[in-house]
C-alpha cells in the first residue's frame, strides 16, 4: 500500500484527481462555447474532445450579409483545429450513433468513450418533405447555400423572389425577416428594386409570433412600407419546378423566378435509438440544467427539446441561446469533475439584433420562460444596434478561436 496511511485519504480526492474525458458533439455556436469554457476551467490532465464532420466553423449570424455581398466567405470561416492550441482535441468525423448505456459515441472513424457528453449537433434539414424543394430552391441556412445565393443574387436583376419556410420549428426565428429586409435594401442600393418583387411565405400566424401582436404588427408594417408581400399561416405543398410556382394549401399558387427555402428541421439522426429523444427527434432535457435522461449527458442548442412553460410551444432556437447553454453545461461539468455541486442554471434570457438595411437594425430582448407568455421586446431600427451586431460578429470570431 506504500508508505502512507489509507485511513487518512479523502477518497473523493482520489476519484476526482483521475483524468476525465469530456466529448462535445458539434462545432456550432453551442459546442464551440462549451469547449472554450471547459478548456479554461478544467486542469490539463482532463481530455476535451470536439467532434464535427466539417473542418471549419461558419458564423451563421452573418449569412444574410454574405448573401447580399457585404461579407466574403473567408471572413466568416474559422478552422476548428485552431482550437487545439487551447488544449482541445478536434476530431473530424460524422457522428453515427450514441450509446449512453456504454458511454460510447460511434463515429465514421472510430468509437469514442466519454465520462461526460455534450450533444450540440444542431438540427438536420430535410428538403425532401416538400417535393421539388431540393432541386428548385436555395437554402440560406447552410453556408454553401448562402454562398450560392451570393453569386445568384448578383446576377438576378429582374423578376420575383419568393422566400418560404417549409415548417416550424426552424432555427434563427428573426432571420427570415432580416433576410427579406436586406434583399430589399440590396436591390434599392443597386437601383433595381422596381424590377424585383419580394414575397415572404411563412407557416407562422404573424411575424415573430412569440413576441406578441405589437411586435408582429410592427414588422408587418415595415414590410408593407417597403413593398414586400407577406403570406402567413401557409402550408407549403410543393415547389413546381416545371412551371416555377410554389403551391400552398387552399389552392394558392405563388409564381416566382428565384426561390429561397428553409427546409423542415428535424432532430439529428444519430440520436434515434439512443433513448434520449422525444417528438421530432429532439433531446428531452431539464430546462434549467440541460441534463438529459442519461447520467452525465447534456444537450444544448437546436438539438434540445425546450418549450415554453405554459403554452408548450417550441422555444426559439438560435445561436445566442446555444452559446449560453454551452457555457452553463461546461461550468457544471467542471464542477462535477472537481467534486463540487453544479450550481449554474440556464435562464432562457437573451437578445437578438435584426438587420433592417441601410445600416440599421432592431434590438430585441428575449425572456421566453416568463409566465404566462414569453416576454420579447423589439426597439425601432437604429444605427447603434447595427454597430452592435457587427461588434458581436467580430468578437465571436476572434474571442472564441
Amino acid at each position: 500500500m506504500g508508505n502512507y496511511d489509507v485511513n487518512c485519504l479523502d477518497y473523493r480526492q482520489v476519484i476526482f484527481c483521475l483524468a476525465k474525458t469530456v466529448v462535445v458533439l458539434g462545432g456550432g455556436a453551442g459546442g464551440v462555447a462549451a469547449v472554450n469554457v471547459l478548456s479554461k476551467t478544467l486542469s490539463r490532465n482532463n481530455r476535451i474532445i470536439l467532434v464535427d464532420r466539417k473542418e471549419s466553423y461558419h458564423f451563421q449570424g452573418a449569412f444574410p450579409l454574405l448573401m447580399v455581398n457585404q461579407r466574403r466567405p473567408a471572413q466568416l470561416t474559422k478552422r476548428l483545429d485552431n482550437l487545439e492550441r487551447k488544449g482541445i482535441e478536434f476530431f473530424q468525423a460524422e457522428v453515427k450513433q450514441i450509446r449512453p448505456q456504454q458511454n460510447l459515441v460511434d463515429t465514421s472513424r472510430e468509437s469514442l468513450c466519454y465520462d461526460y457528453l455534450v450533444i450540440a449537433l444542431g438540427a438536420e434539414h430535410h428538403p425532401e418533405t416538400v417535393p421539388g424543394m431540393a432541386e428548385g430552391s436555395y437554402n440560406p441556412w447552410r453556408f454553401e447555400g448562402a454562398c450560392q445565393l451570393r453569386h445568384k443574387l448578383s446576377r438576378f436583376k429582374r423578376g420575383k423572389i419568393v422566400f418560404f419556410m417549409a415548417s416550424t420549428p426552424f432555427s434563427c426565428p428573426i432571420a427570415p425577416y432580416e433576410i427579406i429586409f436586406l434583399l430589399d435594401d440590396y436591390y434599392r442600393r443597386r437601383g433595381l428594386r422596381q424590377q424585383v418583387e419580394l414575397t415572404l411565405v411563412t407557416p407562422e400566424p404573424t411575424p415573430e409570433p412569440l413576441a406578441g401582436p405589437k411586435v408582429g404588427e410592427s414588422v408587418r408594417q415595415m414590410m408593407e412600407e417597403r413593398g414586400i408581400t407577406l403570406i402567413t399561416q401557409a402550408k407549403v405543398l410543393c415547389l413546381d419546378t416545371d412551371q416555377n410556382r410554389l403551391l400552398l394549401d387552399h389552392g394558392i399558387e405563388i409564381p416566382g423566378d428565384l426561390f429561397i427555402g428553409v427546409p423542415s428541421h428535424w432532430g439529428p439522426a444519430a440520436l434515434r435509438g439512443s433513448g434520449l429523444t422525444e417528438e421530432g427527434g429532439w433531446v428531452d432535457v431539464d430546462p434549467h440544467t440541460l441534463n438529459t435522461r442519461a447520467e452525465n449527458v447534456f444537450a444544448i442548442g437546436d438539438a434540445a427539446a425546450l418549450k415554453l412553460p405554459v403554452t408548450k410551444v417550441w422555444a426559439p432556437k438560435a445561436g445566442i441561446f446555444a452559446h449560453y447553454q454551452g457555457e452553463v453545461v461546461a461550468r457544471n461539468i467542471a464542477s462535477l469533475i472537481a467534486g463540487e455541486c453544479p450550481s449554474f442554471r440556464y435562464t432562457a434570457k437573451g437578445f437578438w439584433i435584426m438587420l433592417t438595411g441601410s445600416g440599421r437594425a432592431r434590438y430585441c430582448t428575449v425572456r421566453y420562460r416568463t409566465e404566462p407568455k414569453a416576454l420579447i421586446t423589439m426597439l425601432r431600427p437604429t444605427r447603434a444596434a447595427y454597430l452592435a451586431k457587427l461588434a458581436i460578429e467580430k468578437y465571436w470570431l476572434v474571442r472564441w478561436f
